[in-house]
């Protein structure tokens, strides 16, 4: 697992995220693509809270979204943490710096990445 760095404009936005409670939460359960409504009830919040945080977790790449594809036609979005750590670091000489890591995608993983890009063209 190789750090991606977090570009300088990016820093206070993740910094926000993972200062939040209910985001930090949000991140513990997303060991697994879930729905809104499944995070929301796991974290005990409304379903508005739950996607204003779901998007903010996206924006910072700390979560992906996906698709679930359901036989009834009627595809519902889901989250997934993508990262397995953030790290941040304040040092006197070169100031403030973030990386994050996260895990290699499986073949399995990059199918269904596949497979859920493509559902959304459609």
């Amino acid at each position: 697992m190789n750090p991606e760095s977090i570009a300088d404009s990016e820093i206070q936005t993740v910094l926000e995220a993972v200062a939040d409670p209910e985001c930090r939460d949000i991140l513990d359960e997303l060991d697994t693509a879930r729905s809104t409504s499944e995070i929301a009830e796991r974290c005990d919040l409304s379903e508005t809270s739950a996607y204003r945080k779901l998007e903010m977790l996206s924006e910072t790449q700390l979560v992906k979204q996906g698709t679930e594809l359901r036989t009834d036609g009627h595809h519902v979005k889901t989250y997934e943490r993508d990262v397995t750590s953030a790290l941040v670091l304040w040092e006197a000489d070169s100031g403030l710096d973030a990386h994050v890591l996260r895990e290699p995608l499986s073949v399995s993983q990059r199918l269904a990445q596949f497979w859920s890009r493509i559902s959304e063209e459609l």
